[in-house]
């Protein structure tokens, strides 16, 4: 949708810029004609558009801006989006393509995993559970990053699992993404000799735990587990994450992936400030 075609559109600081829809837009293209739906009516960049908005400013589906397409064409494609994996197969490609731009390889041979804790809300009571060590009721968002800080796979479960427990589950989903993980390094969470020894027989992979620092008192940047923690911390930026709005954990998850997306769009086109802001 160009402003020439709809007057009234007056534009978010949420939307793709044209050169980010150079990038995404022929994705989205592609991964539309190979799977099934109905025939799109609607200008995919406007229904992008929309959905980054509720992912940055939080909004409910109804409350969605008249300047974009209407809100259940746009609760349609969301839907769609994620239940055909067409999120995360172009996070993946633009994961690869941020690598490859900072002159890394493609695939990732370390990666660092941890989970989040997010307060949930009534309409979040499925897979809900309580999180005895931050004392939060809602869900987790368990996600492995590369050791730039971007996002290989996310897993959205209880709060009231142990990240130790959710962790096969995590690093199966991990490795089907990416085969090329040598080491994984985590928290204290994840000790256990028996965690240990499955992933390196499950995978070849080291599993190493980043300790604090004996003799060391208050804060301290841990090596590689800031790397996370970052991560986290732009995620932030996108409201609609400040708690457990959805229903379904698959959509808590699709909603990481769209906040993951966006940072990715804006490093390809070297404004992911503008994002921060």
């Amino acid at each position: 949708m160009n402003r020439e075609q709809h007057p009234t559109r007056q534009g978010y600081d949420s939307d793709v810029t044209d050169a980010e829809w150079d990038i995404i837009g022929p994705l989205l293209t592609e991964t539309q004609a190979t799977t099934k739906g109905r025939p799109v009516e609607h200008d995919l960049r406007a229904v992008l558009n929309a959905i980054f908005y509720i992912n940055k400013t939080g909004c409910q589906w109804r409350s969605l801006p008249k300047d974009f397409p209407p809100h259940s064409v746009v609760f349609y494609h969301d839907t769609k989006w994620r239940k055909d994996g067409t999120l995360e197969i172009i996070h993946d490609v633009l994961r690869q393509r941020a690598r490859k731009r900072a002159g890394r390889h493609p695939q990732p041979s370390g990666a660092i995993i941890d989970s989040q804790s997010s307060k949930g809300t009534p309409e979040s009571r499925v897979e809900s559970g309580f999180d005895g060590g931050k004392l939060i009721q809602g869900r987790k968002r368990h996600i492995v990053v590369d050791t730039m800080g971007y996002m290989i796979v996310a897993v959205v479960h209880s709060a009231g699992i142990n990240d130790g427990k959710a962790a096969p589950e995590v690093l199966e989903k991990l490795f089907q993404a990416a085969d090329t993980i040598r080491t994984i390094w985590a928290d204290s969470a994840y000790v256990g000799q028996a965690l240990h020894d499955w992933v390196l027989a499950r995978f070849q992979c080291v599993l190493e735990v980043v300790k604090k620092q004996q003799g060391v008192k208050g804060f301290h940047v841990l090596p590689r587990r800031w790397v996370v923690e970052r991560t986290f911390a732009w995620f932030s930026r996108a409201r609609r994450l400040s708690k457990d709005y959805e229903r379904d954990p698959n959509s808590s998850k699709a909603q990481v992936y769209i906040a993951s997306i966006r940072l990715l769009l804006r490093d390809l086109c070297d404004n992911q400030i503008a994002y921060a802001t």
